[in-house]
């Protein structure tokens, strides 16, 4: 069974390291349907193991800000985590919110079209800077160190090939990185550990004054397969053992959110519509 790839957790870890806050309360249902008008079908629900999964808006607080998701939006098709972060699940290729109740019953290619969204509220930081930080070395290494001049970890060291998708590749520069295990193996006594096949794919677009607006990083293929190929609608295995994926960057600058999406690489031919929809469920559920 083909499973995905453990960088679907790597913005756990990023939002952490850059001292993000993000709160969500359980609120009632009265409570969210009374600040948000619910554009879902009321009446649409369903009862599993004796509980009813519904459509209704469910609050959450995201830093200052207030959302009135539907249920069926969030990870759970419940509400946000008690005491977390706010997940949203998209479903490709419609890349809307899964019937309510229907997250226990899932098929493996319905497992594999779930495109996860997490949200977080970032202070600690100037939120235009973020994606720079993400794919930079400067917050995760001690300044001075070797570390930071590690190419693989460097949008600014590493090269530009043709784009894809409406997206621009960034590949290692592998003269660079000789000339940084030369040095790493000078100041530690040996080289650094390079797995290539492990070493993610990065891609990049930019805003219309240049500015950084979206970084993609992605497992690479093995052997050429991804672990899914696309028949229809559906996701099917390709016969490889691990599923490659990618994890999304991207940036809500009025709101100071972070928004991290992780779905198969297979699927990044429609990166531009997932990130619409991301930022649209974002705009049309937020509570003014």
């Amino acid at each position: 069974m083909s499973v995905l790839s453990p960088s679907r957790c790597l913005a756990v870890a990023l939002v952490a390291a850059l001292n993000t806050t993000a709160c969500a309360q359980r609120p009632s249902f009265d409570t969210a349907e009374k600040d948000a008008v619910l554009t879902e079908d009321p009446a649409e629900s369903r009862t599993v193991g004796g509980y009813t999964y519904t459509t209704k808006p469910v609050a959450a607080k995201i830093g200052p800000h207030r959302f009135a998701f539907p249920a069926n939006y969030y990870d759970d098709q419940i509400g946000p985590a008690i005491g977390g972060g706010v997940g949203l699940t998209l479903m490709w290729p419609d890349l809307d919110a899964a019937p309510p109740g229907t997250r226990s019953t899932r098929s493996m290619s319905d497992h594999h079209r779930a495109i996860s969204m997490s949200i977080d509220h970032v202070d600690a930081v100037p939120i235009g800077n973020l994606l720079q930080r993400i794919t930079s070395t400067e917050s995760k290494t001690e300044d001075g160190s070797i570390e930071r001049q590690d190419p693989r970890n460097r949008l600014d060291m590493r090269r530009p090939s043709p784009e894809q998708f409406g997206l621009t590749p960034y590949v290692i520069d592998e003269e660079r990185m000789a000339a940084y295990s030369k040095n790493y193996l000078d100041q530690r006594g040996s080289p650094p550990v390079r797995n290539v096949r492990t070493e993610d794919d990065w891609y990049v677009a930019r805003s219309s004054d240049d500015t950084l607006s979206t970084f993609i990083k992605c497992d690479q293929p093995q052997n050429g397969r991804q672990g899914l190929e696309i028949k229809g609608t559906a996701l099917v295995s390709d016969g490889a053992d691990i599923v490659a994926s990618c994890s999304h960057y991207l940036v809500d600058q009025a709101d100071n959110l972070s928004v991290t999406l992780f779905y198969p690489s297979v699927l990044l031919k429609d990166w531009k519509s997932i990130e619409d929809a991301a930022r649209s469920v974002l705009s049309r559920y937020k509570v003014h």
